[in-house]
């Protein structure tokens, strides 16, 4: 009888763990696809681009604090490279001709002549035309943050699509 119980006591003790190891091969398996979603368009990429996106992630890795999440203000996340200096990459590139928004700081260029009446002032969001220059002044609230910028810029937009 002894004997019988142990075997009774093996065969529950092994079903047990083969349930435990199956509940954890399903959770790895959703959570590869999980992931396999939501980096689909990393894992599609290829050579440069590939290599391109590592070496960003990378940099991000190294300082992550340089991300910006300005979605809910203009559907864009930041890439904050120095202060005044900021790039801004739409959420969604369909949804405007504002795909990539590079911003510079202005004193320096200011300083050395820059007229600041020659580019137009910068207009409200979405309202870029790619490739022009457009100036916003010290003081003046940046569309693409909602707030006021500490100093003057340059923005000029490209439109991907």
């Amino acid at each position: 009888m002894k004997r019988f119980a142990t075997v009774v006591g093996v065969l529950v003790s092994l079903a047990a763990l083969a349930r435990a190891q199956s509940g954890r091969a399903s959770d790895a398996t959703r959570g590869l696809e999980r992931m396999r979603s939501e980096y689909a368009d990393v894992l599609a990429l290829d050579g440069v681009s590939k290599q391109e996106i590592l070496a960003i992630a990378r940099l991000l890795r190294a300082k992550p604090e340089m991300a910006i999440d300005r979605t809910s203000e203009s559907g864009e996340y930041c890439l904050n490279i120095s202060p005044g200096t900021m790039t801004h990459y739409a959420k969604d590139a369909a949804a405007t001709r504002e795909d990539i928004v590079y911003e510079f700081a202005a004193t320096a260029l200011l300083k050395a002549g820059l007229d600041p009446t020659q580019p137009p002032p910068l207009p409200a969001l979405g309202k870029m035309e790619p490739g022009q220059w457009y100036y916003l002044a010290e003081g003046q609230v940046d569309p693409h943050h909602q707030h006021k910028m500490p100093g003057p810029a340059l923005l000029l937009a490209v439109d991907v699509r």
